[in-house]
């Protein structure tokens, strides 16, 4: 069943159980609680339709953020150009009360900008019939603009009441995949509840009542698929930016809400940075990886060399790339090695710049990634068993 509502003003929707299904406007905070105890949500985010268009080319790049008491609970992946995106997306959450509303805020993702709101609603889980699956159609408003048509997001949610044993699997479970899998954590929590846990330290099978901060078992949850290694090679041909010829170019690299800034290389148009780092790969498919070109000006805003994309879904795994990749809006190529590895038990505490300028530093480097174009000189135009002096990897 189909229910679709506005956000300002009160549903007229079809009544179940005798409770409306509130899907957008003020939340009703008077509403008559359900029983206090676990309950398991379980949403599916299914797609968009008519969605706002935020940039110049008429379209949007939309992601969705699911928000429970002023929590981010779950944030979707991000459908390029697509004001009709498709996700098919799943998340299961435990919430321990039902006063809170789902929150649901649609965004334009921009790179090295701040990402552009096109619309929320709520759903009030309230009005939610207990374990029977739900289709629901929320109308997203602006609440500074409540005239503006801003499209719809479909959901299907259902919400199931779990007590004693059962949250316990349930966290269980969501720890036991935090250690022996990666990706989003399969059941995300929320706030503070209390859950029966066996405790092992007594013989008579009594249960021990802990008070569990759930956060912190979400961030522990929070594996990733997978590790992008990203060599930042050399650039060439820039485009001349200042008033000498030059350019002082660094470069900007953005997955997701992972962010990545190359040093400045002052007064080049062929910069060899030799910089790697290494980004979480949360979706199974891959993502979008967005570069930019940048030209430092002291004092004043940098100037805009050029962009382009790296679609890892193109990519296989456990095999280094090296891509050559042509700035679209500007002049010049980026020359990049990248390494998908499926693996989620590499620790990444930051991100890493390993200068190849210094040789056991380098080699290390090259034994990390033995490609080809590297390992064997004569295909990077330079004669066997010989290397440039000053370390660059000619041709690659």
């Amino acid at each position: 069943m189909l229910y679709s509502c506005k956000l300002k003003g009160a549903c007229n929707l079809p009544v179940i159980c005798n409770k409306k299904i509130n899907t957008a406007g003020t939340s009703n905070a008077d509403v008559p609680l359900a029983e206090p105890g676990m309950y398991q949500l379980d949403i599916t985010l299914r797609r968009g339709q008519s969605l706002a268009a935020r940039d110049r080319g008429g379209t949007s790049d939309p992601y969705v953020k699911f928000k429970i008491g002023r929590k981010e609970v779950f944030r979707s992946k991000i459908i390029h150009k697509n004001l009709n995106p498709v996700w098919e997306e799943k998340a299961c959450l435990l919430v321990d009360h039902l006063r809170e509303p789902l929150y649901i805020k649609v965004f334009d993702y921009d790179f090295g900008l701040q990402d552009d709101f096109m619309g929320s609603a709520f759903l009030d889980l309230t009005q939610l019939e207990l374990n029977r699956p739900t289709d629901v159609t929320l109308t997203l408003k602006d609440p500074h603009y409540p005239d503006h048509d801003l499209g719809i997001i479909l959901l299907s949610v259902i919400l199931t009441p779990k007590e004693g044993e059962h949250v316990t699997m349930l966290m269980r479970k969501s720890w036991k995949r935090s250690s022996k899998t990666c990706g989003r954590p399969a059941l995300p929590v929320l706030g503070f509840c209390r859950a029966e846990l066996q405790s092992t330290h007594y013989q008579n099978a009594q249960f021990q009542t802990q008070s569990l901060r759930l956060s912190d078992v979400h961030r522990k949850s929070h594996l990733w698929r997978g590790i992008v290694s990203i060599t930042l090679i050399e650039g060439r041909d820039l485009k001349a930016m200042d008033s000498n010829g030059l350019s002082d170019p660094y470069v900007k690299f953005r997955l997701g809400h992972q962010k990545y800034k190359s040093k400045i290389m002052p007064k080049t148009l062929n910069p060899q940075w030799r910089e790697q780092f290494d980004f979480h790969l949360y979706e199974e498919r891959g993502g979008i990886i967005d570069i930019t070109a940048w030209d430092k000006d002291a004092g004043k805003r940098d100037d805009f060399i050029g962009r382009c994309q790296i679609d890892l879904s193109a990519l296989s795994r456990e095999q280094t790339h090296k891509l050559e990749l042509q700035l679209e809006e500007g002049e010049g190529h980026l020359v990049l090695l990248v390494t998908l590895t499926a693996s989620a038990t590499v620790s990444i505490s930051d991100l890493s710049v390993n200068s190849l300028e210094d040789r056991k530093e380098r080699e290390e480097i090259l034994k990390r990634y033995p490609v080809a174009d590297i390992s064997q000189p004569e295909r990077c135009g330079l004669p066997p068993g010989e290397s440039d002096p000053s370390g660059r990897v000619d041709g690659c």
